[in-house]
């Protein structure tokens, strides 16, 4: 092979894969109405949609979410399922209350002779909730997922499953996972409960994922890997998501014990919890996939043993799809000595290849060299990555999304490939091909090692490349295998882990990921760029020139679209102690600034969240509104030297939200609302409250709030009321969004009372 088809060959083998890649991260056509009845169908599961739910919001504490919640019992009645309503009150652990009404459904017939058994016996839980945001329908979140559940239950309602299924539609998951908080306070309800099918989504587009397990995986990744149709899933999103802050209903369940896994699609995040994501941009194939793969799990699960000294006798598990064709999967504990076989491998090719003539000829020096050009990779490529996010930050600071992304991530893609050739091109002009090829392969499995310590879900990222590396080195060292096949094979063993977050980090992350894709596309370049060195330094200039213009292209090409708007929430704000008001917007655009007399500074609005509290701000117009009512009864001493304070709050004019955040040099030790304590607060539960501040928020407008402290000081505090919606003189301001193209979003346009107290 030519030097200049080496260069062809490998980036042809990489537009492969990646197109690969990217055609197994599709979704089907959905299957019609008249699919079989045993099969699932996107077609009635969406007109199912249509019939339960609402085109428009129905967040808790409304009058539409109740509409959605009655057709959806109805829906359910009609199966011929046994529906309960379980209405209750109840907290999380960050101090979120609410009143629930979860519909909980039942298959009505187990198999003849075996009802009491099948009435005690663990069950599996299809859980999907179909509460939305207040700004918007939450058709895909988590409509589709109520949708998916119902269809699901025609499909089976008559199978003989050894497993009882129980479909839970939980309420309140956008208000703080509340439907799932309520459910497993009642033990006589979710004692059963076992394993939990969770449905969710963080947007309205894309493959859904597999992207969330429980902790005991190694009994359940072979059940994953054996019965998915087409698996999209790796034990790196669980590990992940397990060190993130973020939260889905499943959450809960972990936290209670309970096993179980989560499916979700990620794609068109700027139509999340905004009113885009309506009946309109519901994606019929996603609903199709995800259906498919849920079936399949309930029907895999169909005769599971799911009692507690099952779930509980396996630790971790590290795994992979392979183009979403099969899963590779092994106890996480064998990462480790995987790695270190690897190294012995690679010593091995060392010490033969340091006899061998000057073709195959490896150093020890150039080994080293190896080892610093991929750790140079990383430097360089994380530089370049960051510079890029800079430089494209200066266009739309704050932006995440954008309706023409291809620009930017093909910079970042050609950014990743000039850091490999840079600092691969370097180390060959010293050392043989070889020698730099082990380099690589050690760094990668010295990486694996580290992984396997401190995440293990993580480390195959890195020991598959290197694995590969070191068999491919000894095979060089045994026999005749040429540097452009050694090269491809290596390519593709980093390919098949990489490109799946390449392809979709954008999906996940927006514009935050471009340096992560130009370190990822330098990862897969290390394993090729030993073999086109000779002409690195030009590949590198054409690759920087390229990315240049690619950069330059992202900067002027339209940064919003009427599928992927900018967002702006607009509040108007009353100051029941002084009767002043004032509009609160974040960044609102040029047009909006010019309705109300926004100052230049942004103010501190909520200082119960620190530096995360400030917002621009402008006098608005004074309305009407009462504030909201407290009543604070003396406090009562306890035995142990705290101090049990009482308050009553509501809201006269029926806003449906309420909040409480104060400031005390006493410390709160307890909290209880209307009675239910707040349950245990995890340890990766992340606060975003300011040292010294407390915060309830309570859907609903009234609550009894019982606060035990300790220790001296009065506490201020602020009560807020909020009702979804402007007052009317807010309508020029609401106009002037809509004409800047951008929507609302989260809670939506609100109108909220505050007042100060002290206790």
């Amino acid at each position: 092979m030519t030097t200049r088809t080496k260069p062809l060959v490998v980036f042809a083998v990489l537009v492969v894969l990646g197109g690969l890649e990217l055609v197994r991260l599709g979704n089907p056509d959905p299957a019609p109405a008249d699919a079989p009845a045993d099969q699932f169908s996107a077609a009635r599961a969406i007109a199912t949609l249509h019939a339960v739910s609402l085109d428009a919001p129905h967040a808790i504490a409304t009058p539409a979410h109740d509409v959605v919640r009655d057709r959806i019992a109805a829906a359910l009645r009609a199966l011929d399922y046994q529906v309960e309503i379980e209405h209750a009150f109840a907290c999380n652990a960050g101090a979120s209350c609410g009143e629930v009404d979860n519909v909980i459904a039942r298959r009505p017939d187990p198999p003849v002779g075996n009802a009491g058994a099948k009435a005690a016996a663990k069950a599996v839980i299809i859980a999907a909730h179909y509460d939305s945001v207040p700004a918007g329908p939450g058709a895909s979140d988590d409509g589709t997922g109520v949708a998916t559940a119902l269809e699901i239950a025609r499909a089976i309602r008559h199978e003989a499953l050894a497993n009882p299924v129980v479909f839970l539609l939980d309420d309140g998951e956008e208000a703080g996972l509340l439907g799932a908080e309520g459910y497993l306070a009642d033990a006589g309800r979710s004692r059963a409960a076992a394993f939990v099918i969770n449905l969710e989504a963080r947007g309205t587009t894309g493959t859904p994922f597999l992207f969330e397990t429980s902790r005991e995986q190694r009994w359940l990744v072979p059940i994953i890997a054996h019965a998915l149709p087409h698996p999209v899933t790796t034990s790196l999103f669980a590990t992940i998501y397990d060190l993130l802050p973020n939260d889905t209903d499943l959450t809960v369940f972990k936290r209670a014990g309970r096993a179980g896994i989560n499916f979700a699609n990620v794609g068109g995040g700027t139509q999340y919890h905004t009113p885009l994501d309506n009946f309109a941009n519901v994606d019929a194939g996603g609903v199709q996939r995800r259906g498919d793969q849920v079936l399949a799990m309930v029907r895999a699960f169909d005769a599971v043993p799911l009692d507690a000294a099952a779930l509980a006798e396996a630790p971790g598990a590290v795994w992979f799809d392979v183009f979403a064709a099969f899963v590779v999967w092994w106890p996480a504990g064998w990462t480790a000595w995987i790695a270190i076989a690897a190294l012995v491998v690679l010593g091995g090719a060392v010490v033969r290849g340091r006899r061998r003539g000057p073709d195959r000829a490896v150093t020890l020096g150039g080994v080293a060299l190896g080892i610093a050009a991929f750790a140079g990779t990383l430097v360089l490529a994380a530089v370049l990555g960051a510079a890029l996010l800079e430089l494209l930050g200066l266009r739309a600071p704050g932006a995440m999304f954008a309706p023409y992304p291809q620009p930017m991530l093909g910079a970042a893609w050609l950014l990743g490939l000039v850091a490999a050739l840079v600092a691969t091109g370097l180390a060959r002009r010293r050392a043989a091909f070889d020698s730099v090829m082990i380099g690589h392969g050690v760094a990668w499995n010295a990486v694996a090692l580290v992984l396997a310590a401190r995440l293990p879900g993580a480390a195959y990222l890195a020991l598959a490349p290197g694995a590969v590396i070191a068999v491919v080195a000894a095979v060089r060292q045994l026999a005749r295998l040429p540097e452009a096949a050694a090269s491809v094979i290596a390519l593709a063993g980093a390919a098949t882990v990489f490109l799946p977050f390449v392809m979709v980090g954008y999906d996940a992350l927006g514009a935050a990921i471009a340096p992560g894709v130009t370190v990822m596309v330098a990862l897969i370049g290390t394993t090729f760029a030993p073999l086109i060195a000779d002409t690195s330094r030009r590949l590198a200039l054409g690759g920087f020139a390229g990315a240049a213009v690619l950069a330059v292209l992202a900067l002027v090409v339209p940064g919003q679209s009427a599928s992927h708007p900018p967002q702006l929430a607009l509040a108007h704000v009353t100051d029941a102690d002084t009767s002043a008001a004032r509009w609160e917007a974040a960044a609102p655009p040029p047009i909006v600034r010019a309705v109300a007399r926004f100052a230049a500074e942004r103010a501190v609005v909520a200082p119960w969240f620190g530096p995360r509290g400030t917002t621009d701000v402008a006098p608005a117009p004074a309305v009407a509104v009462a504030a909201p009512q407290v009543t604070i009864a003396p406090a009562v001493a306890g035995a142990d030297g705290t101090r049990m304070i009482a308050l009553d709050v509501a809201s006269q004019r029926q806003a449906p939200r309420l909040a409480i955040a104060w400031r005390s040099d006493a410390e709160t030790v307890a909290v209880r609302v209307n009675g239910v304590a707040l349950p245990p607060r995890p340890a990766r539960l992340h606060s975003y409250l300011a040292p010294g501040w407390n915060r309830i928020l309570i859907r609903g407008s009234s609550a009894h709030v019982e606060l035990t402290v300790r220790g001296a000081g009065a506490a201020e505090a602020r009560i807020r009321d909020t009702s979804f919606g402007l007052p009317p003189v807010g309508a020029a301001l609401a106009l002037a969004r809509d004409v800047s193209g951008a929507v609302t979003v989260q809670d939506g346009d609100v109108t909220v009372v505050e007042r100060h107290v002290t206790w």
